[in-house]
């Protein structure tokens, strides 16, 4: 079943978001990481709030809703994706602040692509600037009456989740 959310007179599926991100995160990752095998696995079997080793970086929104997206990879992948991002081997990669810099990016870019779905369609919305989250045990809790859009993808056994979660102002 696809839940629509409505604000004002626009309405907007949970598939049409879904999609969208999707596009937007192999993009992202195609284009600004050089990294092509991402695969999605739409939709998720049970939400995750709760984070090992991990890496969250977030991005609020403001305007014709709140919320936030955000993205939640797994250490060796930030890494990984940071070195690919900034033309480095791993190995290079050492310093936590290049791999917070590059989460918070990806997030921000990810933040972008789900601004113009909604400014397509008349809603508008700011950003605000990336926060990271990071630690070997963290939770992150959902907003409470909301909905909340989490799309996981995998790069072979790595896995990260993409998400969204908005409330009507």
């Amino acid at each position: 079943m696809d839940n629509s959310y409505t604000f004002g007179d626009v309405t907007v599926t949970e598939q049409e978001v879904a999609q969208h991100m999707v596009a937007a995160v192999k993009t992202i990752f195609s284009t600004m990481i050089f990294i092509d095998d991402i695969v999605e696995d739409y939709p998720l079997e049970k939400p995750v709030s709760h984070f090992h080793c991990s890496i969250s970086g977030m991005v609020g929104l403001g305007g014709a809703f709140s919320g936030m997206v955000g993205v939640h990879l797994p250490e060796d992948f930030a890494q990984e994706a940071t070195a690919s991002m900034l033309g480095m081997t791993v190995e290079e990669v050492d310093a936590e602040s290049d791999i917070n810099d590059a989460v918070g990016e990806i997030t921000n870019m990810l933040a972008g692509e789900v601004k113009m779905l909604f400014s397509d369609k008349n809603l508008h919305l700011c950003l605000s600037t990336p926060s990271i989250i990071s630690g070997k045990d963290y939770t992150i809790e959902v907003m409470n009456n909301n909905c909340a859009v989490i799309v996981p993808f995998y790069r072979g056994e790595q896995r990260f989740i993409a998400t969204l979660q908005i409330s009507a102002s």
